[in-house]
């Protein structure tokens, strides 16, 4: 049994994601219909929605674009009462009277039949026809397996459907009815886990949060860690991080991602390819905080991983901020002298270079922009022991301060102040025999 699902009339934010959602259950078909829609706003929605899945969309006004594209289909109708010339793809029509059905059926791969029910979106819409001319139609062969039922169909009617004899049914209203008409833009990290919850993922939660900003996530590796160090680490594998990647960039309006702790290079593999897929569609930051060692000396990132990394990630970004010995790391492997100008031309990416591992009470961050521009940030020393978590905290806030729709320059600053906080906050916390927490929290 075919399942085709409509389009809206009228577009809104995450469409495009909504659909490719819909095409990941059980729909096999999106019909976009857009009436009163140019065709350079039906192909913007096109664009939108990764290639992998074009196959899956049939179109019902500028069937141009479904030539241009691949589409799976072009339905007729009164503006369109023909497909275009050189069309081999399908042919649908919606048809209103079991005439008719008849008639169509022999030009058209398939056709639709409506109403069959009484409307959920339209008021007064009831149902033309009756279970005894549907079973006489069926019985006739008017009504098979080209035949799809339109009208008042929700999910939860397919069986009802089926027994009718249709080949199908078209749903609308009951597709779109949890939709919303702006979606509210969110952050994600993708990172790991810290059990301690002084760094990675649950760092990254505490810190957006504080922004005001909702937070999605994504493990890429358990820690097993407290303040003295990290005694175990279990990378996720590249399936599962896979999964979790696609859960929410098919359906949350993901606006701005943090990546922290790329266990290996499959991993690495796995999320570039997300990220690369998604952001062809949307607009979307990405800061990379390059997690390779830990403060204790643990090795967080697989030899190999780092080619991928640099190669396939890094160019994805929007900023990358690395530490001055990650920043020595990475001009290494690119073969360039440690100097920041280089290093954001080499990797195609703004780079912060933070300044916590330099001497002196005063410790500036600078910014390197691939078009040779830079700029120092500067900020005092705080005397603490009490540092967990402080590269975790800058990303994943400014990640944060991105969505809300501040530029890079203005969102430095913005997160600076607010790990400054956060130090001050835990600088006499008590939070394990080590090297504690700093503590995220509203100012």
């Amino acid at each position: 049994m075919k399942t085709i699902v409509i389009t809206l009339p009228h577009f809104f934010s995450g469409e495009a994601a909504q659909i490719v959602q819909l095409l990941q259950g059980q729909v096999d078909l999106v019909h976009i219909r857009k009436p009163e829609a140019t065709a350079a706003e039906v192909e913007k929605l096109i664009r939108e929605i990764p290639a992998g899945w074009h196959g899956s969309l049939v179109l019902h006004d500028h069937h141009e674009l479904a030539l241009r594209y691949s589409l799976h289909g072009v339905h007729l109708n009164s503006r369109n009462p023909l497909p275009p010339e050189g069309w081999t793809g399908s042919v649908s029509r919606s048809c209103h009277s079991l005439e008719e059905v008849a008639e169509w059926k022999k030009r058209c791969d398939y056709v639709s039949l409506s109403p069959i029910f009484d409307s959920i979106s339209k008021r007064g819409y009831h149902s033309a026809f009756t279970a005894e001319e549907i079973r006489e139609a069926r019985d006739r062969g008017i009504i098979d397996d080209k035949v799809m039922a339109l009208g008042g169909v929700t999910f939860g009617k397919l069986d009802d459907v089926l027994r009718m004899g249709f080949g199908g049914a078209m749903i609308l209203g009951d597709a779109w009815k949890g939709v919303s008409a702006e979606l509210t833009p969110v952050a994600l990290t993708i990172a790991g886990s810290d059990s301690s919850a002084g760094a990675g993922i649950q760092q990254d939660l505490k810190t957006m949060e504080s922004v005001g900003v909702y937070c999605a996530t994504v493990i890429t590796a358990i820690t097993s860690q407290n303040t003295m160090g990290i005694t175990g680490v279990m990378p996720v594998g590249g399936s599962v991080v896979e999964s979790q990647l696609k859960a929410v960039l098919s359906d949350l309006n993901v606006k701005a991602v943090k990546v922290g702790m790329v266990p290996d290079a499959g991993v690495a593999h796995v999320i570039a390819a997300a990220l690369r897929e998604y952001k062809a569609s949307h607009d979307c930051h990405v800061v990379y905080d390059p997690v390779m060692i830990s403060t204790s000396g643990r090795r967080l990132m697989a030899a190999d991983c780092l080619d991928v990394v640099v190669e396939e990630l890094m160019p994805l970004c929007t900023l990358v901020t690395p530490n001055i010995p990650e920043a020595e790391f990475l001009a290494a492997k690119t073969g360039i002298a440690c100097e920041g100008g280089a290093l954001a031309d080499a990797l195609h990416a703004s780079i912060l270079i933070k300044g916590g591992h330099s001497d002196g009470e005063v410790l500036a961050d600078s910014l390197f922009n691939p078009d040779g521009s830079s700029q120092s940030f500067k900020s005092e020393r705080i005397d603490t022991r009490n540092l967990h978590g402080t590269g975790c905290t800058l990303s994943s806030a400014i990640a944060a301060f991105l969505l809300k729709g501040l530029d890079i320059p203005s969102a430095i600053p913005q997160a600076k102040a607010l790990l400054a906080h956060a130090i001050m906050r835990g600088k006499d916390a008590g939070i394990g025999k080590g090297n504690g927490p700093i503590l995220p929290g509203k100012q």
